[in-house]
This record gives C-alpha cells, structure tokens and sequence, in this order.
C-alpha cells in the first residue's frame, strides 16, 4: 500500500515539472511584449519662481501619476516604479488652468522597456496662494503643581520668536504659539527643551500642516522658582483730626499679601508699612481713602504674587463725636466720710454725667450709683453744695465733659426712746419703796410688809447705766 502511494506523489510532482518546462519553453520561444502601469509621485520644478513672486501653490487632486510602458513579458517583472522620474516644471504652468505637464525619466532598467513611457494624465493641476511669513512671540504655559510654598518667577526662552512661512490661509489659523512646561514637584530652578505648539484663536492647540515652514524646532527654556511669603501691612498714620471728631482706624480688604523672592531676601521681611506720608488725616472731618501701590514698598528682588493688582484701597475712617447724658441714682453708700449721728439726704436724688464719645461706644457705656461719691466729710448740720466725682477711671475713648452739682441736707439722728427716759436717781428709787411699804402696813402685819418691802425692792448698784435704772424703777412700781 505504501508502494503505490510512494509512486503516485512521484507522478505528480513528475506532472509538475514537465508543465512547467513546457510553460518555459513557450515563452522563450514566443516571448510577446505587453503594457503595464506604475504609479509615481510627482515632483515639482523650479517652485521658486512662485516663491520669488510671494506664492505658494497646492495640488489639486492626487500628486501622483500613471506611467505606462511597454515591456517583453520576460522582463516585466523587473520594472518597479522607483524606475520612473515624474515631474512638472512650474516654468511650463498654463496659467489660466494652473495645468503643468508632467515628464517621465526611466532611471533603470531602460534596456527592457520596448517604447518610452507616458504619463496617463498628462498634466498635473496646482493653485496658488499668496504667501505669507509671520512672527509669533513664544509665550509659556504651565502644568501641574509646585510644591507647597513656591512660586513660578522668571522664565527665560531661547529663542524668544519664532518664524512660520507658508500659506496665507494657513498662517491664518495660528493665532499663538508656545511651549509647555510642566511644574510637578518643582521646588528649586531648572532648564529643559520643548517643542513649539501652536493654537488657534480658542486656544485649543492645532497641528500645522507640512506645507508651513518654522524656523524653530525647538525652544530651551530656564523656569525660576521662587519661596511665597505673606507679610502682613502695617499703616503709619499720622495727623489730628478737627476738633469734634476722632480718627477710629484703618479699613482694608487685605490684612496681608503674598510675595515672592529668593530666600536670602525674604528671610528678615516680615510686614510691608505704609509710610506716614501717604496716610496723614490731619484737619479731616470725613473718611480718608487712598489708592496704594504696593510695589513702591517692597524691597528689591522681592514682588507680589498672585494678585491681579498691585494697588489697595486704603480708608482711613473719621468719625464725629457724640454727647450723651446718663442719670445716675445717689444711694446711701455713695457718702464718703459720713457722721453716723447725721442723717443725709441728697437734692435731687440723682445727677447727670455728660460724656462725649463715638456713637457706638457711648451705646456701651453704662453707670451705677457705686460709679458715684459725695465727700460728706466734717459737714455739719444744714444744706450743703456739693461736687459728686466718678469712682472709676474711663477709658481715653471717653470724654468726661461734666457731673451736675447737687445739694446734700444733713440733719441730726432722732435719740432712741432708752435715751429720752428721765434719768431716775436711787434715792427717788429709796423713797418709792418706802411708800409703798407704809401703805402696805395698814392690811398686812409688820413681818409680811418686811417681807414684801424686802421682795419687791430693786437694788441698783453705783455703776448700772441710766437706762438699766429706769428699768428698774418701772419693775418696782409694776410689782
């Protein structure tokens, strides 16, 4: 079985090799010529005499041609389409149809072409344009984030322009161009190379097309990094205000600003002052306000950042003063130096303090009568004049402009009933007790009115007051 598979693949390729001497022996022998196509770019001539007359020109449909030509059959496999030089010279141009005829070169292999070769389409179209060459300014733009506390500076291009030919309508397209620098984790100055970009009027970014010609492929660049410090503003004001107003303070939207600069200049500057000369309020009787700029202040190598403006408004507020009276009760504890044997009474019951202040402080301001004294001291029985004072010191924002006077009665205490009593002597006392005893003795035998005499009798010693006498006295005629 083997066998005879064995000798049926060797009939076949046996089958093979004789079809294909035959084919070969056929064709040497006749060897017919016949007509193929390649396709090849055309090249355009002596473009410079459109570029001395500033302008360019485009194809129009296909920059490409059909050469035809004719070859044996044996040798048509070896023309390839590099064998074949296209081009039209722009001298040749029809200027009315922007045609140019197109001429075939055969740079190999010409020994097997049969006939010269043809182009199909005989001509190829152009149109022109004129031609424009503009400048842009190389502008910068920044992706990313520093690290925290610094702040992009000066960044130097090199080069700062650059130059585009081409195409008026294309050229129109552009309406910037730059170079991108990414800033992630930057904290200290770097130099690098990028690539233009251009952008159009939305600034989105566009390619250009082949036929505009730049003279930058590249553009170096050094990005200064600088230290951000806020340094708080300090205002010296200076000046009087006219007479019946006071200058309360100074108003502005910013308490501090943010600036850059190289450590080195940063390291002692902590506030930004505004001289005295700009911030004088003098005679004013209204609000000040001022116009800024920051920039004359700050020392050199050290600017804002991160402002849109370098100008504040400062205010320097004024403010008129307002008088206000407050009625203050007199009470018993504002008598400084009183006599307890006198009584004293104040008329009237109350004065007034007059103060003179801004609005809103003299609304905070309040008194009670322990804010008051009335020095009552060494005066006698009568009506006297006095001066009430303030028992605490007001703050400078207060102007004490006057307390009213009032008139202070001072009469004697009334004596307690104890010391009206009669005084009673012991011998008045002796002599009751001896009337009563007689009397007695008409009812009562002699031992009980010894008794009862001895009983009810009161002994005052020498010592007890007058007032324990009376005492006594009365027990003796109740009993």
């Amino acid at each position: 079985m083997k066998e005879k598979q064995n000798k049926r693949w060797g009939l076949l390729l046996i089958s093979f090799l004789c079809a294909f001497l035959v084919w070969l022996g056929v064709v040497n022998v006749a060897d017919p010529v016949m007509t193929d196509t390649v396709e090849v770019p055309v090249e355009i001539v002596n473009s410079d005499v459109l570029t001395k007359n500033n302008l360019t020109y485009e194809v129009v449909g296909k920059s490409t041609t059909t050469v035809q030509y004719e070859v044996k059959t044996t040798n048509a496999y070896r023309i390839r389409s590099s064998d074949f030089h296209a081009y039209a010279d722009m001298t040749d141009m029809w200027s009315v149809t922007g045609a140019i005829p197109i001429k075939i070169e055969v740079l190999n292999h010409s020994e097997y072409l049969v006939s010269t070769p043809v182009s199909r389409s005989g001509t190829i179209k152009i149109e022109t344009e004129p031609l424009q060459r503009k400048t842009f300014t190389i502008g910068v733009t920044t992706t990313g984030m520093l690290e925290d506390g610094y702040q992009t500076g000066k960044v130097t291009l090199s080069p700062e322009t650059l130059t585009v030919e081409g195409p008026e309508s294309l050229i129109g397209q552009i309406s910037s161009v730059g170079v991108e620098i990414n800033l992630d984790g930057k904290n200290a100055d770097w130099s690098d190379s990028e690539e233009p970009k251009f952008y159009d009027a939305n600034n989105n970014s566009i390619t250009i097309s082949d036929r505009l010609i730049s003279n930058c492929k590249s553009v170096d660049y050094t990005m200064e990094i600088l230290k951000v410090k806020n340094l708080s503003l300090d205002f010296d004001v200076t000046g009087e205000v006219a007479s019946g107003y006071r200058y309360s303070g100074v108003e502005c939207a910013l308490k501090s600003v943010p600036v850059v600069g190289l450590k080195s200049a940063l390291a002692s500057l902590n506030t930004i002052t505004i001289p005295k000369e700009e911030l004088d309020v003098t005679g004013a009787k209204a609000n000040i306000v001022k116009t800024i700029d920051l920039n004359d202040y700050l020392p050199e190598g050290v600017s804002l950042a991160g402002m849109d403006s370098s100008e504040i408004t400062v205010t320097l507020t004024v403010e008129p003063l307002k008088e206000q009276e407050y009625t203050v009760r007199i009470s018993s504890d504002c008598y400084v130096g009183a006599n307890s044997s006198y009584s004293y009474q104040a008329e009237p019951a109350t004065v007034t303090i007059r103060i003179r202040a801004l609005q809103e402080e003299l609304d905070s301001l309040r008194f009670t009568s322990d804010d008051l004294s009335l020095n009552v001291s060494g005066m006698g029985e009568g009506s006297h004049q006095i001066q009430p004072t303030l028992n605490r010191e007001l703050d400078s924002a207060y102007d004490l402009l006057g307390i009213s006077s009032c008139v202070v009665n001072v009469t004697k205490e009334q004596e307690s009933a104890a010391e009206t009593t009669p005084e009673t002597t012991v011998e008045e006392t002796t002599k009751a007790s001896e009337i009563t005893a007689e009397s007695s003795k008409e009812a009562e035998t002699e031992e009980e009115t010894t008794a009862a005499a001895t009983r009810h009798a009161v002994i005052v010693p020498p010592e007890t007051t007058e007032a324990h006498q009376a005492i006594g006295l009365q027990t003796l005629f109740r009993n």
